[in-house]
């Protein structure tokens, strides 16, 4: 594979790993990680879940069908070193089906190795960033 393909096999699966989370799908997460006790996950605020199944079992916990979620990324960057990549951005989370509105931000580091099947997620860690006095103006814009 050429380091071009590399990035954009590598961002696609960053991509993947948010859009699982923003529509709560547990089969499309399981798409994306390694799937042995090298898997490690640390949930904004959270103490280090180790091993698929743990951090399968969070994810269960988390997701609630009736949440809608819009994820927006900044600052994304990707580094790729032989068989292993990185991937920081800032996660901005907004759950729309909440009354009021939450808005989670979080600097976020996914780490992916390469294998016969593709790049899978060896690590995400998310760490909140404080938001103070953070409001929605307009509401209608969110659908």
């Amino acid at each position: 594979m050429t380091k071009n393909s590399d990035y954009e096999e590598v961002l696609k699966i960053n991509e993947m790993f948010y859009k699982a989370l923003g529509t709560r799908n547990l089969e499309l997460m399981d798409q994306v990680w390694v799937k042995d006790s090298r898997a490690g996950c640390v949930h904004p605020g959270w103490i280090m879940l180790s091993g698929w199944q743990a951090i399968r079992q969070s994810w269960e916990n988390v997701f609630d069908p009736n949440d809608q979620v819009d994820i927006r990324l900044s600052n994304i960057t990707v580094e790729i070193k032989g068989d292993v990549a990185w991937v920081a951005c800032i996660q901005q989370l907004i759950y729309i089906n909440r009354d009021p509105i939450g808005i989670n931000m979080s600097q976020s580091t996914n780490i992916f190795e390469r294998h016969d099947s593709g790049w899978r997620m060896i690590l995400h860690h998310a760490s909140p960033i404080p938001i103070a006095g953070y409001e929605i103006a307009d509401r209608s814009n969110l659908q």
